[in-house]
Order: C-alpha cells, then sequence, then structure tokens
C-alpha cells in the first residue's frame, strides 16, 4: 500500500469545497455547511476548524483579498478554486494564526490536488512572501477593508467615523447564539446551559446544532424554544404587552416572531410571499405546537375580509444588521438591490396600515444599518399619510435597549448595544399608529 507524501487534512479539503459552494451560491452559508454530508462526518475537532475557516475568510473577505492583490500579479490567478485556496492560506496565517508550515504546505498541496503541480510553485511563493511580511501587513489592514466601499461610506454619512468604525468592529467579531423561550427564562438558562439577558432570550456562549440542545423536541410548552437574535426579538415584545390580540405578522417566516406572539396568547396570521420559507414556518409551528393561521400571499397585494389590531411588519432588507451571523451576504448586496428592497418595503408598509382597526398598531422593523430601509421609510410614510403617526417606545418597554431610542421615539440599534452581553444584530423599529 502506498501511502500519501503530504496528506492533507479533512478540514482544509473541506472548507475549500464549501468555500467554493458558498461564494457561487445565493443560498446562506449556514445551510449549504449544515446540509454538507462531508462536514456532517467529520469529527469535532476539524468540524470546528472547517467552520473556523470559512467564518474567517467571509468575515475577513476584503482584507484578504487586498492582501491577494498586493502580492500577485493582476490576471494571474484567474479560477475562483485557486483564490480560494489562497484566500484560506492567507486566512490561516494572518488572522487564525494556524501552524505556518501546515498552512502553507497544505494549501501547496490543495493547488496540486485541484489545480496543477506548476502552479503549486505561485502558492507557495503568495504564502511564504505573505508570512515573511505578517506583521507589517497587519497594521495595513483596517476593519473598514472587509466590506464594499459603497456599504462603508453611506455608514459614514448616516452615522459618523466614530460609529462606522465601531460597525466594522462588531462584524468581526464571532456572534453568539441567542435563544427565545416559551417558558420561565431563569430555569431555561440553566437548562440550555446559557444566561437570560433580555426578556426571554437565554444567549449561548457557543455555537451548536439546534438538534442536540436540550428539548428540541420537547411536548411539554414550558421547555419550548427557538433560535432568535436578541435584537429580532422586540418587535414582538412591544406588542406582548400591549392590548392588541388579533395581529398579523406580514414575511412571517421561518416564524420566531409569531413563536412570540402566538406563545404570548395573541391570535397570529402568519403572511408569507416564499413558499420554501413557509414550510419552514409549518414546521416550525408544528414542533412548538402553535396555534397560527398561516397564509401564502404577497403582502403588497393580499386584501384579508376582517381588520386586525396590529401588524408586525419585519420587512424582507439589506440585512447588514446581521452580518455578523451571515458574514456572506454581502457578496449579493449592492446599490441597485438596496433600492429594490426601498420600493418592495414601501408597498408593504402602505398594504399593511389598510388592514388595521381604528387606533390600529403597526411595528416596522428592518435589520439593516442603512437609514433609507428605516428612518427614510417612516419619514416617507409620515409625510404622505395624515392619519399615522409615530408611537414613541419607551424606555421601560426595552430594558437594555433605552439608549438605543432616538428623539423621534424610535430604535436605531447598533451591533455593539449589547456590548457587556457580546453584541447583538442591527435593528431599526418603529411603532405607527392609524388614527383613523
Amino acid at each position: 500500500m502506498t501511502l500519501q507524501k503530504n496528506p492533507i487534512s479533512p478540514a482544509r479539503k473541506i472548507s475549500l469545497e464549501l468555500l467554493n459552494d458558498i461564494l457561487k451560491s445565493n443560498k446562506p452559508f449556514e445551510q449549504i455547511i449544515s446540509s454538507s454530508e462531508k462536514f456532517n462526518n467529520l469529527e469535532i475537532k476539524n468540524k470546528k476548524f472547517c467552520r473556523l475557516i470559512i467564518t474567517t475568510v467571509l468575515r475577513k473577505f476584503g482584507q484578504i483579498d487586498f492582501v491577494l492583490n498586493k502580492f500577485t500579479k493582476k490576471g494571474s490567478i484567474k479560477q475562483i478554486i485557486f483564490k480560494n485556496i489562497i484566500r484560506i492560506g492567507i486566512a490561516e496565517i494572518l488572522f487564525i494564526k494556524s501552524a505556518k508550515y501546515a498552512a502553507i504546505n497544505e494549501a501547496v498541496e490543495l493547488t496540486k490536488l485541484k489545480i496543477s503541480k506548476n502552479l503549486s510553485k505561485l502558492t507557495n511563493g503568495v504564502l511564504r512572501n505573505i508570512d515573511r511580511e505578517n506583521e507589517e501587513l497587519i497594521i495595513q489592514l483596517s476593519d473598514e477593508l472587509s466590506y464594499p466601499s459603497w456599504l462603508v461610506q453611506d455608514w459614514r454619512d448616516s452615522w459618523g467615523e466614530k460609529h462606522t468604525k465601531e460597525i466594522c468592529k462588531w462584524f468581526q467579531m464571532e456572534p453568539f447564539l441567542d435563544i427565545s423561550v416559551a417558558g420561565d427564562p431563569f430555569i431555561m438558562q440553566d437548562i440550555l446551559k446559557g444566561k437570560q439577558i433580555f426578556g426571554k432570550t437565554i444567549r449561548k456562549q457557543e455555537k451548536t446544532n439546534p438538534t442536540q440542545i436540550p428539548y428540541f423536541n420537547s411536548k411539554d410548552e414550558k421547555y419550548h424554544w427557538w433560535i432568535q437574535d436578541v435584537a429580532a426579538t422586540i418587535p414582538g415584545e412591544l406588542l406582548i404587552k400591549s392590548d392588541q390580540k388579533k395581529i398579523v405578522d406580514l414575511c412571517s417566516a421561518p416564524g420566531g416572531k409569531a413563536a412570540q406572539l402566538a406563545k404570548a396568547g395573541k391570535k397570529v396570521t402568519s403572511v408569507d410571499i416564499n413558499e420554501n420559507r413557509i414550510n419552514k414556518l409549518i414546521e416550525n409551528v408544528k414542533r412548538l405546537n402553535l396555534d397560527i393561521k398561516i397564509v401564502n400571499a404577497d403582502g403588497t397585494s393580499w386584501n384579508p375580509k376582517e381588520k386586525f389590531d396590529a401588524v408586525l411588519l419585519d420587512a424582507p432588507c439589506s440585512a447588514t444588521g446581521t452580518l455578523r451571523r451571515h458574514p456572506d451576504i454581502i457578496k449579493n448586496r449592492s446599490k441597485d438591490s438596496l433600492k429594490n428592497y426601498l420600493n418592495i418595503q414601501s408597498k408593504l408598509i402602505k398594504q399593511s396600515l389598510t388592514w388595521l382597526k381604528k387606533d390600529g398598531i403597526l411595528i416596522y422593523s428592518v435589520c439593516s444599518l442603512q437609514k433609507d430601509e428605516g428612518e427614510g421609510q417612516i419619514k416617507s410614510i409620515l409625510e404622505s399619510k395624515s392619519n399615522i403617526r409615530i408611537l414613541p417606545i419607551l424606555p421601560k418597554e426595552v430594558p437594555s435597549f433605552q439608549q438605543a431610542i432616538t428623539k423621534d421615539g424610535w430604535l436605531r440599534i447598533f451591533p455593539n448595544c449589547l456590548a457587556s452581553d457580546g453584541g447583538n444584530d442591527g435593528f431599526f423599529i418603529c411603532r405607527l399608529k392609524k388614527t383613523n
């Protein structure tokens, strides 16, 4: 039997395959990773290393490509898979701080295996040069380099230089796992081995497969839980504490907010246009034994026969507030895609207001840090609708997030809002009231 001279670690081999898939797909990277049989068959240690490689490349993508372009001639690396081999090598040398021999040697072996023996010399030369200038390179890199210049400039124009630096810094950090619970959060924090940080949110320090968390399929409702970032629970919390009973959860799937509302005794109608997401919603409704009416419809044209006390609209958006958890989404974002979101958001706001009774409430939220998708939409609707006014959010309604309340009475949540507990997703949340 002939032994392979320089075996490549399974983690590096599979991380390359997965990174190739992630960068050419529109699917969320978590979905691609969790559905990979090769990844799921890795030992725990290799799984962690494989995930670390992928998330580091995605999170530091702009910085990595800045270094890559500095050390290679334009056009010398044409194949995407070849670029990804070197990207992984750069991530290991500069950010993960892997053993440099292993990082460089296995990148060379991957090039021989996937590209050619000749080009493996280029891999070796580029990575060794980067390693030699390691310290100087780190000084040249900034967190802002990880994001498109148009996006960073938009943040600067909206929030100023200091806030923009903080946003980019927090987006470079690995997020924790937030879990919403139906029962007593102080009992559940011990069961789930986490910490209650806000309302019914438990934060776990380490990410894990949700199916491995205790009571995943429990029949006992007091042990029910679902994955939901702490900031994403606030729109639901604002309605839970209100008198509104009949509520439309628009753009509802996968159902975190609907679960919050239903578990609090609200009568919920979940509306979503996407059939695949509806299937995920149905799956969660069954697991959590929720009493919810589900409607597969386009919210911009849906005309229900009845009127509702409230609408919770967590609108489709650029999702730039979630870049810590979804560092891959940036590859599909542009100024043009932002315009498409703005158009859909405006239509959804106007249509959902027609479903409200007199004195009905609309909670509008987006997990975006783009001013046009939050503040801009609200200002526009207030200018065009004389029967709509802001119902200011009060500090006592959002303990821990009071500092995010603006003078206008809405919430502008930055990713460092819960800095002492490890951060959160970025959000805009506003409460509107229909007066007649």
